[in-house]
């Protein structure tokens, strides 16, 4: 099997959509993150669900480590998000899509595995390379492959 076989469609961001509905879409229907498109539907980035938990916190914040964030009370914990209010995804999305591994459609699952494994990444970009971009394969699809192929395989 290649990424080309186990590539997903997920819902897709537009670069000028306001930041915290694209981030509820993603955490109401339990995706690992998000895909962003420009005006020409071409993907632009794609973002983990890490680096959105990151995105809620102010920069200064992420900069100062843990020390920092031991100060806020319950109180303005809830109300951390708030800062993202009336920010696009344009805003937002160029700090944390770096992260996003590129694989070409034929990478082999075993190169997927190494891919996610050494990037610590539970989400890798498939590139076919005539059309762009093919979709993505998540942690969660690429292992229901490997263990129904082990299970399958397995002697009884």
């Amino acid at each position: 099997m290649r990424a080309s076989d186990v590539v997903q469609t997920l819902p897709v961001a537009r670069l000028g959509d306001a930041v915290l509905p694209a981030m509820r879409t993603v955490t109401r229907r339990d995706l690992p993150g998000l895909v962003v498109v420009d005006e020409q539907d071409q993907v632009v980035a794609c973002v983990s669900l890490t680096d959105l938990i990151g995105l809620v916190l102010p920069r200064y914040l992420r900069d100062s480590g843990p020390c920092l964030a031991r100060t806020f009370d319950e109180a303005h914990a809830d109300r951390i998000a708030e800062s993202l209010l009336g920010a696009a995804v344009r805003d937002v999305v160029g700090e944390a899509a770096e992260r996003i591994p590129v694989v070409r459609a034929d990478a082999t699952l075993v190169e997927l595995a190494e891919t996610m494994s050494r990037q610590r990444c539970a989400l890798v970009m498939v590139e076919q390379r005539e059309t762009g971009m093919l979709g993505v394969v998540t942690a969660r699809r690429l292992l229901e492959v490997l263990v129904d192929a082990a299970v399958d395989e397995t002697p009884r």
